[in-house]
């Protein structure tokens, strides 16, 4: 009888081992935004007092799960006290499913798919100051964009800077 009960023992052990491997070698999602690799920004629309302009960032998941993006959204940096001649804002999409809301729709990015998000900005002078103005005298920006994630582990948020430098915005001009 204790015979048994060791060899139903050492089978649950070995159970529990087996499994437990088969789990670490399942691996999990890696997704990457590469804002380093963003492109330059384009002009959208230019009016006398608005300016719309874009920035295409890649990314991909080199992981060997399934990776989900439940939300993102940007933050500018760019507080009253260092510019306050011009009010910018954007939100970010899925180049192939655009959104003109603040909506993030949430989506699963598969082992080795590679996507591309979409940053929308929205340039307002403010105070009087003419758009030409108000782009010439902007600071280089940074913009924080947040991406909340998951696979097989937890919710994790991913921040990456993007920084709008002065001249590029003044090329949106030219």
């Amino acid at each position: 009888m204790l015979f048994i009960l060791k060899v139903i023992a050492a089978l649950i052990l070995l159970a529990v081992v087996v499994i437990g491997i088969y789990i670490l070698l399942q691996g999990k999602e890696e997704m990457f935004f590469e804002v380093t690799q963003r492109t330059k920004a384009r002009l959208i629309k230019r009016s006398e007092n608005k300016l719309e302009f874009e920035v295409e960032l890649p990314m991909h998941n080199d992981g060997k799960e399934e990776g989900i993006i439940l939300d993102a959204f940007i933050r500018v940096y760019l507080p009253q006290e260092q510019y306050a001649d011009a009010q910018l804002r954007g939100r970010v999409n899925l180049k192939e499913a655009p959104r003109e809301d603040d909506y993030f729709e949430a989506m699963l990015l598969g082992p080795g798919v590679k996507k591309t998000m979409v940053v929308k900005f929205e340039l307002v002078p403010e105070h009087g100051v003419t758009l030409k103005q108000a782009v010439e005298g902007m600071p280089d920006v940074d913009i924080a964009l947040f991406l909340d994630c998951r696979g097989r582990t937890a919710l994790y948020t991913v921040k990456k800077i993007i920084t709008l430098h002065k001249d590029e915005l003044q090329a949106l001009l030219a």
